[in-house]
């Protein structure tokens, strides 16, 4: 039981660190909010009010949903829904379940109204995709710029790790973008109980300094990015 106090650090402390920084900088953020947590942390959900972050799904319960039975995982995508409307006035525009089963998308897209969801690895930009006869839009997650990796075999063992591979991936985009004349996206993912940590924190920070030295791109939420894609590609 106590590993579960780990979880516990990320909404008593990483939370914070990462709120305060992202509120000073006047940076969005895309939460992805998992029901049950968000019922059960009222303080963090006015603070992500406050600071007017997106809120997407992450599904009611954080469970693999792989065998899970398809009327369950149903109830709680609709729960899950209505539980951020119920706390945040809207319903979610993004959805990420991150374990999902075979019937995942389907799933939400027959019970919500939400313009994207972020249950896929596999490009560097959005992309449409076609779902019961209608266009659904997917903005790509990742698993490689993400702070998980401090906690997997062969991940990152120092901040140090993890600021230099944000800032090639970063180069890398960039470059590209430059000599193509095309966007590129760059998602980061974040856990609270993770990169919140002080050994940790300080990478993010140097990566976020390093970014103040571009004025030609755009930190943005995944709900922008979405409703950039319907504007200019639909």
């Amino acid at each position: 039981m106590s590993m579960e106090s780990i979880y516990e650090y990320g909404s008593r402390n990483g939370f914070w660190r990462i709120y305060n920084e992202f509120k000073n900088r006047n940076f969005p953020l895309t939460i992805f909010g998992v029901g049950l947590a968000l019922e059960k942390n009222t303080e963090v959900c006015d603070a992500i009010k406050n600071a007017k972050f997106e809120v997407a799904s992450h599904g009611y319960r954080w469970i693999d949903y792989q065998h899970i039975d398809p009327k369950i995982e149903e109830d709680h995508i609709i729960k899950c829904y209505q539980t951020i409307k119920n706390i945040f006035g809207y319903y979610p525009s993004g959805w990420y379940t991150g374990r999902t089963s075979p019937n995942t998308r389907d799933l939400v897209l027959k019970n919500t109204e939400v313009i994207y969801d972020s249950d896929a690895y596999d490009d560097d930009i959005p992309y449409w995709i076609e779902r019961n006869n209608k266009k659904h839009l997917i903005i790509p997650y990742t698993l490689d710029n993400n702070d998980m990796r401090f906690a997997t075999a062969q991940g990152f063992n120092k901040g140090d790790d993890f600021y230099n591979y944000l800032k090639d991936s970063f180069n890398t985009l960039y470059n590209e973008s430059k000599k193509s004349g095309s966007s590129k996206m760059m998602s980061i993912g974040l856990h609270c109980r993770i990169i919140g940590r002080p050994g940790r924190f300080q990478s993010l920070l140097k990566f976020l300094n390093y970014l103040d030295q571009f004025n030609d791109i755009w930190i943005c939420s995944r709900k922008q990015i979405a409703e950039f894609w319907y504007d200019n590609f639909s």
